[in-house]
């Protein structure tokens, strides 16, 4: 089942809202002085919290009970992240190409995901595209896919 959603980012917004049809399903909300980031999609909330100052990973969890689901694991040299939820399921999120405008998320067997930005000016705009039948799943990778390339996107403009 293939589903379509789009992501907006408007300048000067902490907030990435997600879209399907025009109207909002979820947002992924940074914070402007902590590193815990909030999410949700559909009525499931999510908490992306920082594992400790000197790392750049996270934890998921969920944030209605707490309950944690995975972890999120950055890569240092390349826009490239590991993704480990606690019931054995892996993923990877990677950039298909140099300028980071498209980039996508693989299990073992296949993509999964796959995100592009439509447009970067005053506001960050794109499309994702989903491959899974597991809605809650699939809510929950939209989210990492999107709170991943925001988080390389802080880390490239915090560098220039």
């Amino acid at each position: 089942m293939r589903n379509t959603f789009n992501y907006l980012k408007k300048a000067l917004s902490n907030k990435i809202n997600v879209l399907e049809r025009d109207s909002e399903v979820g947002y992924v909300e940074f914070d402007s002085f902590k590193t815990d980031v909030a999410g949700e999609f559909k009525q499931k909330k999510y908490l992306f919290k920082k594992k400790s100052f000197w790392k750049s990973d996270f934890q998921i969890y969920r944030e209605d009970n707490k309950q944690l689901i995975g972890e999120i694991t950055f890569s240092n040299w390349k826009r490239k992240a590991e993704i480990n939820l606690i019931n054995g399921e892996k993923f990877t999120m990677e950039t298909r190409n140099f300028w980071g405008t498209q980039w996508r998320i693989d299990d073992v067997n296949r993509e999964v995901l796959e995100f592009e930005k439509t447009k970067q000016f005053w506001s960050n705009e794109g499309t994702i595209t989903a491959n899974i039948n597991d809605n809650e799943k699939m809510g929950l990778l939209v989210l990492l896919g999107i709170f991943v390339n925001f988080v390389y996107e802080r880390r490239a403009a915090a560098a220039a």
